[in-house]
C-alpha cells in the first residue's frame, strides 16, 4: 500500500438538494433504465457505468444507524468512498459527510487526490488511522472521524441521467454487495441484494415541477438506506 504519498489539502465541495428514492425488486435493470429514457423529461446517460465503493463509519453505539432508523430529521452519516473496479484498490478517494436536514439533504465532500491505499493488505481500522494521521489540517472532520470506526464496507454499481432541461438528475444502483469490516478476509463477509434503487435528485427550487418527473417512475418512493440494509444484512438486527 502506497501509504507515503502525500496527502493533498481536503477540497470541499458543498450543495442542497433532494434526493427522492424509488425501490425495484424482482426487476432486471436494464428494464429500469428504458423506464428512465421513455420519461417525458427526456433523460439521456451522462456518464459511464461506475462501480462505487465506500466505508462507513459510526461511533460505539451506531448512533448514525440508529438516527436513521428511528427517522430523526436531522442527522448525518461519514463514509470514504471511491470508484473502481478492483473495490480493494482505493485511489483518489474523497471523505463525505452527508447531512439530512428533514426531506432536504447537503453533503460536504473531502477529496484526498493522489492518495492510494489498499484493503488486500490493511484493515479498514488501518486504514482510518492513517486517514486520522493525514488530515489533521482540517479540524472538523479530523474530529468527527476521530470519534468513529469503520463499521461498513458497501459497492454497488451506478448509472447517471441527466434530463433534458438539464435540472433533474437520476441515478440508478444495482448489483449491491455489502462487506463485514471486522473480518480478516473480507470477501468471507460478503451478502449481496438484488434490489434496485433509482435516485432522483434536484435542486430544492426546483421541487415544484419535480412531481411530474417522480409520478412517470412506477414503484414506490422509499426511505431505503444502503447503510441501514447493510447493518441489518451484516450484524443481524443485533443493534435494534
Amino acid at each position: 500500500m502506497n501509504m507515503e504519498k502525500a496527502v493533498n489539502k481536503p477540497v470541499q465541495d458543498s450543495n442542497i438538494r433532494f434526493e427522492r428514492k424509488f425501490l425495484f425488486q424482482n426487476c432486471h435493470v436494464q428494464d429500469i433504465v428504458q423506464s428512465v429514457y421513455r420519461n417525458s423529461y427526456g433523460f439521456q446517460e451522462i456518464f459511464h457505468k461506475r462501480k462505487v465503493n465506500n466505508i462507513y463509519f459510526d461511533d460505539s453505539n451506531y448512533n448514525f444507524y440508529k438516527q436513521n432508523v428511528e427517522g430523526v430529521a436531522n442527522r448525518k452519516k461519514l463514509r470514504l468512498r471511491w470508484y473502481g473496479q478492483n473495490t480493494l484498490e482505493i485511489e483518489n478517494p474523497a471523505i463525505e459527510i452527508k447531512k439530512k436536514m428533514g426531506e432536504a439533504g447537503d453533503k460536504d465532500s473531502f477529496r484526498l487526490k493522489g492518495l492510494s491505499l489498499d484493503l488486500a493488505t490493511q484493515t479498514p481500522n488501518d486504514i482510518h488511522t492513517f486517514l486520522l494521521k493525514n488530515i489533521e489540517e482540517n479540524l472538523a472532520v479530523h474530529q468527527a472521524l476521530n470519534r468513529l470506526h469503520p463499521t461498513l464496507i458497501n459497492t454497488y454499481e451506478r448509472r447517471y441521467f441527466l434530463s433534458f432541461c438539464g435540472r433533474y438528475r437520476i441515478t440508478v444502483d444495482f448489483n449491491q454487495a455489502f462487506y463485514n469490516p471486522n473480518y480478516v478476509v473480507l470477501e468471507n463477509s460478503r451478502r449481496k441484494i438484488s434490489d434496485i434503487v433509482l435516485e432522483l435528485k434536484y435542486a430544492v427550487e426546483a421541487d415544484n415541477e419535480a412531481r411530474q418527473v417522480s409520478q412517470q417512475i412506477k414503484t414506490r418512493l422509499s426511505k431505503n438506506s444502503k447503510y441501514v440494509n447493510g447493518i441489518n444484512l451484516l450484524y443481524h438486527n443485533d443493534l435494534a
